[in-house]
């Protein structure tokens, strides 16, 4: 090639759009509208959630943590009246993707909805619950360990996605207005130092596709805690039920079957 000459590529094809037949087009509608009505969830004696808050924020390594959360979950899932779903905290670092030194995508954490038995749809193979909250334990960049309000922030975050499927019947997990409407509310319940700073307030619905408000602590560039990058997800779904789907504002989680 003479030298100056441009470097020409050929427009990339990006294939035909996936097709939506009219049921699950309303489906998911119907999904998203329902997320935007519900602002908050209520607990049964916040005082002992609130304290259960303070053993998360208390561990240190990730078995405590791991510990700890279950015992949280476990009393907002009976306080919300929904089954359990299991928590595994890996001591690992978030699953990230770097754009040269910058960092440009991590995981902090994620929902899954395992396949229910045939003959019992309550539980998963091997008596399992059917959901699982998993959560990051260590930074992407540094692998220092997570920050306590941040690794609290995600954990109910993901228990959020696990009331969508439980209490709200949702086929998929919006993030909406109303999603993280619930979320102020949820953690204003637990954690004290919040309930001066964050009012739940109703919000318009958006159009699905919309970007909403995020209250993820995602780690930025280098991997510091507490920066938040546009391009980081604080949760992603796994197969079955989805394939890498992010877990950005105005994407969906599907967190049950029909």
């Amino acid at each position: 090639m003479p030298r100056g000459a441009a470097l020409t590529r050929a427009p990339a094809t990006l294939g035909p759009p996936m097709r939506q037949s009219p049921s699950m087009a309303r489906t998911r509608r119907a999904d998203y509208n329902r997320s935007n009505r519900h602002t908050t969830v209520p607990i049964r004696d916040p005082e002992a959630a609130e304290r259960a808050g303070r053993d998360v924020l208390a561990a240190e390594d990730a078995a405590g943590r791991q510990a700890a959360g279950q015992r949280l979950l476990d009393l907002l899932a009976t306080r919300t009246g929904i089954p359990t779903p299991e928590l595994v905290v890996p001591d690992a670092q978030q699953p990230h993707r770097r754009q040269g030194r910058r960092i440009v995508y991590s995981l902090q954490g994620d929902y899954r909805r395992r396949r229910p038995l045939p003959g019992n749809p309550s539980v998963a193979r091997g008596g399992r619950p059917l959901g699982r909250i998993r959560v990051l334990h260590r930074t992407p960049a540094r692998g220092a360990v997570v920050r306590p309000s941040a690794f609290l922030h995600t954990l109910l975050h993901e228990f959020c996605h696990h009331h969508d499927a439980e209490a709200l019947g949702l086929l998929r997990s919006f993030h909406t207005a109303g999603f993280y409407a619930r979320l102020r509310h949820l953690r204003a319940q637990i954690d004290t130092s919040l309930r001066p700073r964050h009012a739940v307030t109703e919000n318009a619905p958006d159009a699905p596709g919309a970007p909403t408000s995020s209250a993820t602590f995602a780690p930025g560039a280098g991997g510091r805690a507490g920066s938040a990058s546009p391009q980081s997800r604080c949760c992603a779904s796994r197969p079955p039920y989805d394939r890498d789907r992010s877990c950005l504002p105005g994407n969906a989680i599907r967190v049950r079957r029909r």
